[in-house]
C-alpha cells in the first residue's frame, strides 16, 4: 500500500485526490451517474462534468481500479472551517438547520457519493466507506452530516413509505430537527411493497445516524433528500469496524438497489 492510499483490495485503491485531474475524474463519474443514468438536470459548465461551488473547498475521496486507472466510486468531504467560508454546508441549502452551527467539535459533510454501474455489488461501497472510516478517525470528526437521497419520480410513494416505516425509528431528538426548504407533500399515497432503502442511507443508519425530520425535494436531481446526522458518540463500533475491513469488489454483477444512491 502506498502512502497515499487509505485502503486497498484486490486491485482497487481508495485515496484522497491529490491533483486537479483526479478531482475532475470524480466529477466525470458524478456526471455519468447523476446526469446520464439518473436523468438529473445538472449544471454542466464543462461537457461531461458535474460540479458546483462547493467542490473547490472539499476533499475528494475515490476508489480507483489500479489496472485501468478508472475511478469507480467517489465522495467528497467538506470540513466545517471550509463550509463557514462558503456561508454554510451544502445541506443547509436544502434545510433550515440552525442547530448545525451550535454543534461542538469537528463537523464534516459527506456528499455527492456515487458508484459506477459496473461496480455495485457492494464491495466498492465498502472500500469507499473504509476510507471514510479512516478519515473519521484521522481527522477526529465529532459529527458527520449530509443529504441522503431517495428517488422521487413516483409522486412521493417511496419516500413516504420509508418515512412512515423504517426511517421513523431513526428520527433525531426535537432539538436536532431540520425544516425542509422545499417540503414534500405528506398526503396519503399508496405504500410501496418491498420498498428498498438506498444502501448509503442504510449504511448511515447502521452506524447510528439520525434522520433530522421531513425530507426536502431536490428538483435538479429529482430526489427527496433527508438530512442525516451522525454523532460519533452514538457510533455503532461493531459496524464501524466492519467498514474498516477489506471486502473484495465484484465486477459486472450490479446490485440494482444501489442505482439510486446519492448523499448530498
Amino acid at each position: 500500500m502506498s502512502n497515499a492510499e487509505l485502503a486497498n483490495a484486490q486491485g482497487f485503491s481508495v485515496r484522497l485526490a491529490s491533483t486537479q485531474s483526479e478531482v475532475v475524474e470524480t466529477q466525470r463519474l458524478r456526471y455519468d451517474v447523476f446526469a446520464r443514468e439518473m436523468g438529473a438536470q445538472v449544471r454542466e459548465e464543462k461537457k461531461g462534468i458535474e460540479s458546483d461551488r462547493y467542490d473547490a473547498h472539499c476533499d475528494h475521496l475515490f476508489v480507483e481500479e489500479l489496472s485501468t486507472g478508472r475511478v469507480v466510486a467517489s465522495t467528497r468531504l467538506l470540513k466545517r472551517s471550509s463550509a463557514l467560508s462558503l456561508g454554510g454546508f451544502y445541506t443547509e441549502s436544502e434545510f433550515s438547520a440552525p442547530f448545525v452551527r451550535a454543534l461542538d467539535g469537528e463537523v464534516v459533510e459527506l456528499g455527492r457519493t456515487c458508484v459506477h454501474v459496473d461496480y455495485r455489488s457492494g464491495g466498492s461501497i465498502m472500500l469507499l466507506w473504509s476510507g471514510i472510516a479512516q478519515l473519521m478517525t484521522r481527522w477526529e470528526i465529532d459529527y458527520l452530516l449530509g443529504c441522503a437521497s431517495v428517488p422521487c419520480r413516483d409522486h412521493g410513494q417511496l419516500i413516504r413509505t420509508l418515512m412512515t416505516g423504517p426511517l421513523a425509528a431513526h428520527l433525531s431528538p426535537e432539538n436536532l430537527r431540520a425544516a425542509p426548504r422545499v417540503p414534500i407533500a405528506q398526503a396519503p399515497v399508496p405504500v410501496v411493497d418491498g420498498a428498498i432503502m438506498p444502501p448509503l442511507l442504510k449504511a448511515y443508519l447502521r452506524l447510528g445516524a439520525w434522520v433530522c425530520g421531513e425530507p426536502s425535494y431536490d428538483e435538479e436531481f429529482g430526489v427527496a433528500d433527508v438530512m442525516i446526522l451522525l454523532d460519533m458518540r452514538r457510533l455503532n463500533q461493531r459496524y464501524f469496524k466492519h467498514f474498516l475491513g477489506r471486502d473484495p469488489i465484484s465486477r459486472n454483477q450490479p446490485d440494482r438497489s444501489t442505482e439510486v444512491a446519492r448523499i448530498a
